[in-house]
């Protein structure tokens, strides 16, 4: 479809958002400790453009977080952008099925005469360049693949397995704590990521609490927050974690807080509206 977003890129973009939201910085303060105008940020963020690796790099530095897993997945957008996958073609109707047609015999007295038919020959092989392309994903899955896999080695602490998902996290347990869970692979697909509690507040404003079991960590987020609007999470030690609704982009789309460590139970979840000061929370 016309003007579809790949895949590719918008996981990108989420990730690039995960890590702004990490530094905790608006987009005017990240366009000013970075090399890059804040309508590039709008752009890079919103999957529109895709950054320069340089950037990614520093946008990494300020989120403190290693750059390789990130730079990957640059690249796969790259090649998703360069060179997007053709749809493929309607299949043609089966003729094994159906009765023979006259045209599709042998005509009596030809060599093929009194034979049986010989099946249709197989389809040409794909071109070079779609075998280049695949062998170029392949390296670029399989870097970002050892990035999260190296991640967790380094990351999931001694005695702390993380549950059979079929993904490898990023930190498992107190390594979560202080960190986003879209960069660590807490909140992604098929990581067992859930909401267990979710309120509504006015017209649109959502506040979720989830929690990772493959993680071993919770945290929360907010859907269409007003500008100046904070979330916390806190755990059954008082300990905390929060982010601000910082700007339009922010008010617009996910904002998550970084996780603690543990399960929902005992974890609560607030929405401190902006102006008022009025705290609405709730736990699971």
């Amino acid at each position: 479809m016309r003007g579809e977003l790949p895949l590719e890129c918008a996981h990108l973009a989420r990730e690039l958002a995960g890590l702004r939201a990490t530094t905790g910085l608006s987009l005017a303060a990240l366009a000013a400790r970075t090399t890059a105008s804040k309508s590039s940020w709008q752009r890079y963020l919103g999957g529109t453009q895709i950054p320069p690796p340089e950037l990614v790099t520093e946008l990494c530095a300020l989120a403190g977080e290693p750059p390789a897993r990130l730079l990957a997945l640059r690249e796969l957008a790259e090649l998703s952008r360069r060179h997007p996958q053709p749809r493929p073609a309607p299949a043609e109707p089966s003729r094994e099925s159906g009765p023979a047609r006259a045209e599709d015999l042998p005509t009596a007295g030809t060599p093929d005469a009194g034979r049986p038919h010989a099946p249709p020959s197989a389809a040409p092989a794909p071109t070079p360049f779609f075998r280049r392309r695949k062998v170029a994903l392949a390296g670029a899955g399989a870097l970002a693949t050892a990035a999260v896999v190296a991640g967790a080695l380094l990351l999931g602490g001694a005695g702390e397995e993380p549950e059979d998902t079929g993904l490898w996290p990023g930190c498992v347990g107190e390594r979560c704590r202080g960190k986003q869970a879209q960069s660590q692979g807490c909140g992604l697909k098929g990581s067992g990521m859930r909401t267990v509690a979710e309120r509504e507040f006015g017209r649109q404003t959502v506040v979720e609490l989830r929690y990772s079991p493959s993680c071993r960590a919770s945290w929360v987020r907010v859907r269409f927050g007003a500008t100046g609007d904070r979330i916390e999470i806190t755990g059954p030690d008082e300990e905390s974690q929060s982010a601000e609704v910082l700007d339009e982009f922010d008010a617009q789309n996910y904002l998550p807080t970084p996780m603690l460590a543990g399960g929902p139970e005992g974890m609560t979840a607030c929405l401190v509206r902006a102006g008022s000061g009025e705290r609405h929370c709730f736990g699971r």
